[in-house]
């Protein structure tokens, strides 16, 4: 899961099913890496979770490629955890989303762009979190430290900065 200097390494995409609209949903488990309050931890995400894979404009499908690509794939549903279940500030996951598709091989020019794209427009979604929504996205998410030790269930504590991210 680790490559040269701690970076994520998907050998293999997750597996995804569509559902109605564009997005679609997770069907076998998903680990990722991340730093969260400053520990490294793997995050498991659960099959059941939702995904709208990358939130690329279908405008700009023929310039970024499809918000499904195998290159990005697996950077955009750690993002989608991260996010929807507010694990980690939105700066964070911004920052984790960039670090997981360089680990994933995605060409330079398209990580800036996709990275723009989250940081200018992210904050629409942020602000559309519910509790019952981050509840729901959390409900499919659970972490362990990357060392080993135990694993924190489903009992994330709320994110006192969420408003000002």
């Amino acid at each position: 899961m680790r490559g040269a200097m701690g970076k994520a390494v998907f050998p293999e995409k997750p597996a995804i099913r569509p559902l109605k609209g564009t997005d679609y949903v997770l069907a076998e488990d998903f680990y990722f890496p991340a730093t969260v309050g400053g520990w490294d931890v793997v995050v498991h995400v659960a099959p059941g979770f939702r995904t709208d894979g990358a939130s690329i404009p279908r405008l700009l499908w023929r310039v970024l490629g499809s918000p499904y690509d195998p290159d990005v794939i697996a950077a955009a549903i750690a993002h989608d955890a991260l996010y929807r279940g507010e694990i980690v500030p939105r700066k964070d996951a911004d920052a984790a989303f960039l670090a997981l598709m360089e680990a994933s091989g995605v060409a330079e020019r398209k990580r800036r762009w996709l990275l723009r794209g989250v940081r200018w427009f992210g904050w629409i979604t942020w602000a559309r979190h519910t509790p019952e929504s981050v509840a729901e996205a959390r409900r499919h998410i659970s972490l362990a430290f990357a060392g080993g030790g135990k694993t924190t269930k489903r009992g994330f504590a709320p994110n006192p900065e969420r408003k000002h991210q």
